[in-house]
C-alpha cells in the first residue's frame, strides 16, 4: 500500500488524467519494497578441528586403506539466501570450504606408514530450489534439498532417500539431493506429496545410484499425527514407509517409525527388508528430556564379524540402511539453556547383537548473540570385530561458529 502522500498525488493525477511519472514511481517503490520485505539472508562461518583415533588393525580398514584422516581442520563459509515474491520462492545455500587433512595409511604388504597432508578448497551448492504456488492448495518445487522427516532420534528409517538424520553432530550439514516435488494441501489436517529423487546431488560414496519415486500422505490431528509413504526405486523394488506419534500427556510422547519391502521385488533366498523403530520421549520438570528407542533391522546381520556382514551387503555405506546389525537401542538426554547459554545432548547407542556401544556428548556454549562454541567427544567401545569399534576408537570435534 503506497503512503498517504503518494495516494493523494495518485488521486490528483487520476482526476487530471496526468502524472504518469508519479504512477510509475509509485509502482517501482511498491515492487522494491515487496522484494526487500521478502528477502532473507543468514551467513554462518564455522571453523573446527577433528581428531580421529583410526582402528588400523580392523578387518574393514586394515592399514587405514579407507584413508580416514587422523587430523582435520576446516573453515566453512555457509551463507543462506531466500526470496519470497508473491507466489514464487527462491532459495540457495552455497558453500565454500577450506580444509587441511593429515592421513596415515599403510600400503598392502608394506609395514611402513605413509603420512600425507592435503590442503584444499572447494565450492559447492548444498541446497537450492525454486518453488511456485500454483494455487492456494498446490505448489511445485524443484532443486537440491535435504528432506528429513519423522520423530526418531536414532535414524529416519521411513525415509527411502537418506535415513541418516545427522543427530550425532548437527553442526555438520547433511548433503542435499536433487528432487522434483508437488505438494497438495486439501485440508489443514492432510498433506499429500509426490516426490521424485532425480539425482544423488551431494550424497557421495553411495555406490550405484538409482532414481527413487515416492508418494507421501501426512495427517495431523489433535495430539497425534501419522504419515504413510509408498516408494519405488528403479531396479530396486518398492516399499512402504510410515511413522506416527501420540502425545500421551504434556510430558510423555510416544512414536513409531518403520518400512517394509514388497516380497515380489525381493530376490529368492534373501531376507525381507523390514525395519521397525519404537520409542518415547519424557520431559522432566526442569525442562530436560529423555528419549529411549529400540530399532529392529530384519535384513541386518545378527552374527559373525562385521566385515563378513559388509561383504554380504556389497557396500560399506548405504544411505537407506545406516545400520548393519539387527537390534539397536538408544538412550538420549537433552538439556537446553543450562545457566542460560549451555546446550547439552548425551547419546548412547547400543548394538545389542555384538555388544558394541557408541557414546556421544554434544556441548554447545552460546557466547553472546553471534558466537557459538562446540565440543563433541565420541567414544566407540566393543570387541575387535564389532560394528562400532570396527573403524574408530574415539574422536574429538572442537569448533566455533559466528553468525551474521
Amino acid at each position: 500500500m503506497p503512503p498517504p502522500s503518494i495516494r493523494r498525488a495518485m488521486l490528483g493525477c487520476a482526476a487530471a488524467l496526468a502524472c504518469p511519472a508519479i504512477l510509475a514511481q509509485t509502482a517501482e517503490r511498491s515492487l522494491s519494497s515487496e522484494l526487500r520485505d521478502g528477502f532473507y539472508s543468514r551467513i554462518n562461518v564455522l571453523g573446527f578441528g577433528l581428531y580421529q583415533d583410526v582402528e588400523e588393525d580392523s578387518a574393514i580398514n586394515p592399514g587405514n586403506l579407507l584413508a580416514l584422516p587422523r587430523h582435520e581442520a576446516q573453515v566453512l563459509l555457509r551463507p543462506d539466501f531466500n526470496l519470497t515474491f508473491r507466489r514464487l520462492e527462491l532459495g540457495i545455500k552455497p558453500r565454500y570450504e577450506l580444509s587441511r587433512r593429515r592421513t596415515e595409511a599403510q600400503q598392502p604388504g608394506d609395514p611402513g606408514l605413509i603420512r600425507r597432508t592435503n590442503n584444499g578448497s572447494h565450492y559447492f551448492v548444498n541446497e537450492g530450489f525454486v518453488r511456485y504456488r500454483l494455487t492456494d492448495t498446490l505448489l511445485v518445487n524443484g532443486g537440491r534439498e535435504n528432506l528429513q522427516w519423522g520423530p526418531a532420534a536414532l535414524a529416519s528409517v521411513s525415509n527411502p532417500f537418506n535415513a541418516n538424520n545427522g543427530r550425532n553432530n548437527p553442526n555438520l550439514e547433511l548433503p542435499g539431493l536433487d528432487y522434483v516435488r508437488a505438494v497438495y494441501v486439501p485440508t489443514a489436517a492432510l498433506t499429500v506429496s509426490a516426490i521424485a529423487n532425480v539425482g544423488k546431488g551431494r550424497l557421495e560414496h553411495v555406490g550405484p545410484y538409482a532414481k527413487t519415486y515416492a508418494l507421501k500422505a501426512d495427517y495431523t490431528g489433535e495430539g497425534h499425527y501419522a504419515s504413510v509413504l509408498l516408494s519405488h526405486r528403479e531396479n530396486g523394488g518398492s516399499r512402504i514407509g510410515f511413522f506416527g506419534g501420540w502425545n500421551v500427556s504434556e510430558a510423555l510422547l510416544l512414536h513409531v517409525e518403520g518400512n517394509a519391502d514388497q516380497s515380489r521385488d525381493r530376490p529368492a533366498g534373501t531376507p525381507s527388508d523390514r525395519q521397525l523403530l519404537a520409542g518415547g520421549a519424557y520431559t522432566l520438570e526442569n525442562g530436560a528430556s529423555v528419549t529411549a528407542e529400540f530399532l529392529f533391522n530384519h535384513s541386518g546381520c545378527a552374527r559373525g564379524p562385521i566385515a563378513d556382514c559388509l561383504r554380504l551387503r556389497g557396500t560399506l555405506t548405504d544411505p537407506r540402511h545406516p545400520f548393519n546389525r539387527r537390534r539397536y537401542a538408544l538412550l538420549q538426554y537433552v538439556d537446553t539453556k543450562i545457566h542460560g547459554n549451555i546446550n547439552l545432548v548425551g547419546r548412547l547407542i547400543r548394538n545389542l547383537d555384538d555388544d558394541s556401544t557408541q557414546y556421544v556428548l554434544n556441548l554447545e556454549y552460546e557466547l553472546g548473540d553471534h558466537w557459538q562454541l562446540y565440543l563433541i567427544p565420541t567414544l566407540y567401545r566393543g570387541r575387535q570385530h564389532s560394528e562400532f569399534r570396527s573403524v574408530l576408537g574415539k574422536s574429538l570435534f572442537v569448533g566455533a561458529a559466528y553468525t551474521f
